[in-house]
């Protein structure tokens, strides 16, 4: 089939295009290229999860195959820009993807956050009297549910993304318009429960690092990157706005604005922000703190009192 060099692209009907598909014609050497780096860091996670037991990775995982099949539909769209097939198959995993990553960010921290407190002294009466558990008092709010809510506002975000992507198929300028609203009021929710979940990493991160006396495991071995298991909580989740900031933008400029019209931006601001986030829990993978933790934890609550009082001494 001969190519057309020509866009916009999209279907055709009585000499009229119905709905752009694409500004620009697909990059399929930059598609190929992340297609591939999902796919190494998809397996890599895998791997992780079948030796640490990382179930709350689960998603994580799904979130990394929906990636590599976006991007590998993105190079199908090379040649074939103005079937629906690739275009909305690559625009409803892209989408998708990202949310799922952002649940298994959510319920890492409660993970990492118990993780690091474990052992912290309960001496604040009135947490106890509201039945709040001692690590309230280092987060913004409780470890525990705080993170259903994160995970509740993600699944709501997921099926936006997967209605807002089926609906332009129809052609109708009423439905375009409908879809548009959809994803971007899941983009809004996401970009909301970002922000508290960024806040309650960053509090909980700087009053560690002011006082690591109050984590067992931070006294007991120093040298370990403790900290750096928040940072790369907080990296994903800035990693995770950027992306939601510029999907937001692209929806509200429409197909023919200036983000929608440059492929660069999926690519830095999407891809490559993605991928930041999956390698950087491959680098520090919440079930390794834990599983040290529990290390620590086997050599008994003596050794963490006696090296307890000597950082006091």
């Amino acid at each position: 089939m001969a190519l057309n060099d020509n866009p916009p692209f999209g279907p055709v009907v009585n000499g009229s295009m119905v709905v752009v598909f694409w500004e620009y014609r697909p990059s399929n050497v930059a598609a190929y290229t992340f297609l591939a780096l999902f796919a190494l860091a998809t397996l890599g996670h895998l791997a992780y999860f079948l030796w640490l037991q990382a179930w709350m990775f689960i998603p994580f995982i799904l979130g990394g195959i929906c990636e590599v099949f976006g991007y590998l539909e993105r190079a199908n769209a090379h040649s074939q820009p103005t079937s629906l097939g690739p275009w909305i198959v690559q625009n409803m995993l892209l989408l998708v993807a990202p949310p799922l990553l952002a649940a298994s960010v959510y319920m890492s921290y409660g993970r990492v956050s118990t993780a690091l407190t474990e052992g912290m002294p309960r001496h604040d009466n009135r947490r106890k009297d509201r039945g709040c558990c001692a690590r309230c008092c280092y987060s913004c709010c409780c470890t525990f549910s705080p993170t259903k809510g994160y995970v509740f506002v993600d699944i709501a975000a997921i099926f936006t993304q997967l209605i807002g992507t089926v609906l332009p198929a129809s052609g109708t300028a009423d439905s375009q318009r409908l879809s548009k609203i959809i994803v971007l009021v899941g983009l809004v929710a996401q970009l909301l429960a970002l922000g508290i979940f960024i806040i309650t990493c960053i509090r909980l991160h700087a009053r560690l690092r002011r006082n690591p006396s109050i984590s067992r495991a931070m006294i007991s071995d120093p040298g370990v990157n403790w900290l750096g298991y928040l940072a790369v909580l907080e990296i994903a989740a800035v990693m995770l706005i950027i992306r939601s900031v510029m999907r937001g933008a692209e929806y509200v400029s429409g197909t023919d604005g200036f983000v929608a019209s440059h492929e660069v931006f999926v690519y830095v601001f999407d891809a490559l922000a993605m991928l930041t986030t999956m390698v950087g829990f491959l680098l520090l993978h919440p079930s390794r703190l834990v599983r040290e933790v529990v290390r620590l934890e086997s050599k008994g609550t003596g050794e963490f009192t006696e090296l307890r009082e000597q950082r006091h001494a």
